[in-house]
């Protein structure tokens, strides 16, 4: 007999209920694809809620499966179109940087979406395997399977970018249980409240040819009313204020060198490249009627981008000009540069090269550092299971990157900075790490140059504005070409630049003490839902029999 395709209608049973043709699978693969591509930032619109369509459609695609490997076959290839097409960018440094023709830098792309889509195949799975629970069962334990599989992606795969609460984010309102729950389960509250609402209507969902069940659409109803109420409650609590005074709060102002990372590592490029951030600054500081005698007022933060100096600072002669312009303006300066350690002399072992955040003070030392812990594959290193030479390229300027330890806040005056380099503001726990230090204020310095006008960076800050709602810290995020911002404890962007444009964004932020409820509920609540699932989705001792609600 020959074997069936994943993509084919099946007839099911559902417990204590006929068999019965399912729903027509093109149509909701059709439904995933579009929720993960629209829902996501992306070049055509953004419509937030569209990404519960993905997960949706998932459980309806394998509550109509004829197997699990066909249920996770089905879902994994589903995901892969939409992923592919939400992350089509992932191509753009494999080609323009690493030099591969597309015909091998879109295959490098599909790679990486196919790892991080993968939790689509094993949702799509688990839903099959459900699907001899009740309804009201099913729907809660595949939420809560959900927020675990987003939780375990992050830690295992290492590019948590697909995730419901990253859609999600930038409506605000839709994720402010973020700061209880954090933004995985976040993403799963919402996806409990969207399944029963499915499971309302049964033979949409494909559970079996019941009648409409109102008091699952009730509880639906319910589950989203509480979630958008607390959203509202939250929002009108803590009034946006986008220029917040007094002793808590400190002036920023972003520089953006919007310099060419094709160019940025050549040698030829490193004075051009000081000198424009050194004058931007200038210009910057000239127009708040900041001088050097620091008359006007209290001397901002001058934030420079991630690896804004393509030299190692520590060393190079060009230092001494940036040294220059903060002594003379007399004003802290944040800024993202290669740092080196060099072994005790007759050690034989190489220098460590670190991705590098330095603080200056305004009399010039150095208030501290920062070494990036998290390096992106390809981009700072390369995993050694693709230690490939056609690879190299990618590793721009300095090579490899050796990992960073420390945590500890930044410091100076009334400024703890817990410094995140690039896409570590989308790793919940390194924000959770900062917070644990001291840090009153979070700062991201980032460069998402590699990726052109693309969704990329617009993807890349609503990840990263959840570590603000989930820590409730103001976050400060600067980076080379866009997008620049403040977001308040809330998530909401209280000032933010263009893209593509070498200029300045004077803005205002404020310092916070304390930690969040999700701060303290953090370490628990992972193991909290791995025994809910348990509780939920194993089998109960049977009772008599009936139909279920």
């Amino acid at each position: 007999m020959p074997r069936p395709s994943p993509w084919k209608s099946c007839d099911f049973p559902g417990r204590g209920m006929s068999a019965r043709q399912g729903r027509p699978v093109a149509l909701w693969a059709l439904a995933a694809f579009l929720g993960l591509w629209l829902g996501f930032p992306n070049d055509v619109l953004s419509a937030p809620p569209l990404a519960l369509l993905w997960p949706l459609a998932l459980a309806a695609l394998g509550l109509g499966a004829s197997s699990a490997g066909a249920a996770l076959r089905r879902g994994w290839l589903t995901s892969l179109l939409g992923g592919a097409a939400a992350l089509y960018w992932l191509s753009l440094p494999v080609h323009d940087v690493g030099g591969l023709p597309w015909a091998l830098a879109v295959p490098c792309a599909v790679f990486i979406a196919a790892l991080v889509t993968f939790q689509g195949g094993l949702f799509c799975a688990a839903a099959r395997l459900g699907r001899g629970l009740a309804p009201w069962r099913l729907a809660l334990a595949l939420a809560l399977f959900w927020y675990l599989l987003e939780y375990a992606a992050a830690a295992l795969i290492g590019f948590p970018w697909l995730t419901l609460s990253g859609a999600l984010a930038v409506w605000p309102l839709l994720v402010q249980a973020a700061d209880t729950l954090g933004a995985c389960a976040t993403g799963g509250l919402w996806l409990w409240g969207c399944l029963l609402a499915l499971f309302a209507f049964p033979r949409l969902a494909g559970l079996s040819c019941a009648a409409f069940r109102p008091r699952r659409l009730a509880c639906a109803a319910l589950i989203i009313a509480l979630t958008l109420g607390y959203g509202l409650w939250r929002l009108n609590a803590t009034p946006l204020d986008a220029d917040p005074e007094g002793p808590g709060s400190v002036a920023v102002l972003f520089v953006e060198g919007n310099v060419d990372q094709g160019q940025k590592w050549l040698p030829a490029m490193q004075a051009e490249t000081v000198d424009l951030y050194c004058s931007l600054t200038e210009q910057g500081l000239a127009a708040l009627g900041r001088r050097g005698d620091g008359a006007s007022g209290e001397p901002p933060l001058v934030i420079w981008p991630e690896t804004a100096l393509p030299f190692f600072f520590q060393t190079h002669r060009l230092s001494a000009r940036v040294l220059e312009l903060v002594r003379r303006e007399k004003v802290p300066l944040l800024f993202g540069a290669p740092g080196v350690e060099r072994p005790a002399p007759g050690n034989g072992a190489e220098p460590l090269i670190f991705n590098r955040a330095f603080l200056l003070d305004p009399d010039g030392r150095l208030a501290g550092f920062y070494d990036k812990e998290h390096l992106v594959p390809f981009g700072e290193y390369a995993p050694p299971w693709l230690n490939w030479p056609f690879l190299e390229a990618l590793l721009q300027g300095v090579g490899v990157y050796a990992e960073g330890t420390a945590t500890a806040p930044l410091r100076y005056g009334n400024l703890a900075l817990g410094v995140l380099i690039c896409y570590e503001g989308i790793f919940p726990w390194l924000a959770q790490e900062r917070v644990a230090a001291g840090a009153n204020i979070l700062a991201d310095i980032s460069n998402d140059g590699w990726f052109r006008g693309t969704p990329a960076s617009r993807q890349h800050l609503a990840l990263t504005v959840l570590r603000a709602l989930e820590q409730e810290r103001w976050l400060l995020r600067g980076t080379n070409t866009g997008i620049s911002a403040v977001v308040d404890t809330r998530g909401r962007l209280t000032a933010s630049g263009p893209q593509f444009r070498a200029g300045t964004l004077a803005a205002r932020a404020r310092l916070r003490g304390g930690v969040s409820r999700y701060h303290l509920l953090a370490p628990w609540l992972p193991l909290l839902a791995a025994v809910a699932l348990c509780a939920v989705a194993l089998p109960w001792p049977r009772r008599g029999t009936g139909t279920h609600a």
